[in-house]
């Protein structure tokens, strides 16, 4: 489980060592810390998504351990804000690093492990983000789309070998990435700061009054039992229902809602975020 220091990530390991699985999570701090979560308890490995090394010595860490990986998830995940035009692509690649790249270095060294047992369930962490696209937050948008396409291919690659893949698509959820997005550097004088403003507003906002990581939790352990887990999976029924809508309308009339959400309404002279707020203007 990667990125379970944290956020859904975090919220997995605990459930999913609550219900009886050997859990072993990762991320960069961890240093096989043993974790109590209230009956139950999961093992930290030191993980850093950018570093092939660290992938592989941590999969080998628990394939020595316990000969077998049944459940990978991978959860890590960060987020990058601004304007396309005002987005560096080192910047960009940041963003692909954690959430996409990492992923493919993770299964690079899982795999081999689940073609040989003949079995295995591979789980990544998407967003609805990859339905919805929104302004200002594109390289976010982008790299989960990527994750799903890359879970499709998987899933036919791999189910000669009995693997299982599924993506399971959260919308806004109450955790600390909202404190943790990053502003490119160019944000602080963006040419952009109305519509930013707006759409950054709007989305944390959201975030902060949306459920917290516990019924994401339990969808990924749904899936991780599942026989045959279908290729993608909306958390919470509002974002069921907009899925099925969004599948039957084009995309001219989706821009025009979510340009009403995010882009037309000024945040209020109390909003919990602002440009200013953020980038502590005089």
């Amino acid at each position: 489980m990667t990125g379970a220091s944290s956020g859904i990530g975090q919220a997995v390991a605990q459930t999913m060592a609550k219900n009886g699985y050997i859990v072993y999570g990762t991320s960069r701090r961890a240093n096989f810390e043993t974790v109590d979560c209230g009956g139950a308890s999961y093992i930290m490995v030191p993980m850093t998504l950018e570093n092939d090394q660290t992938i592989a010595d941590a999969v080998t860490y628990v394939l020595d351990k316990q000969g077998q990986i049944d459940v990978l998830v991978n959860a890590a995940g960060s987020g990058i804000a601004g304007a396309i035009e005002e987005t560096t692509v080192n910047e960009a690649k940041t963003q692909f690093d954690v959430c996409f790249f990492g992923v493919i270095s993770v299964l690079n060294h899982v795999l081999p492990a689940m073609r040989e047992k003949q079995s295995g369930t591979v789980i990544n962490i998407g967003s609805m983000a990859a339905c919805f696209p929104i302004a200002f937050q594109a390289m976010y948008s982008a790299v989960k789309s990527a994750l799903f396409m890359l879970t499709l291919s998987l899933r036919m690659e791999v189910k000669p070998f009995g693997i299982k893949c599924s993506t399971v698509e959260p919308g806004d959820t109450k955790t600390g990435f909202t404190a943790k997005r990053v502003f490119t550097k160019k944000s602080a004088k963006t040419a952009y700061r109305l519509p930013m403003e707006r759409a950054l507003y709007e989305m944390i906002r959201s975030e902060l009054l949306s459920p917290g990581p516990e019924r994401c939790a339990e969808i990924i352990l749904k899936v991780a039992r599942m026989k045959n887990p279908p290729a993608r999976v909306s958390v919470g029924f509002r974002y069921k229902v907009l899925y099925a809508l969004s599948k039957l309308t084009s995309w001219r009339f989706k821009e025009r809602i979510i340009r009403a959400i995010y882009l037309r309404k000024d945040p209020p002279s109390d909003a919990v975020w602002t440009y200013e707020k953020q980038f502590k203007e005089n």
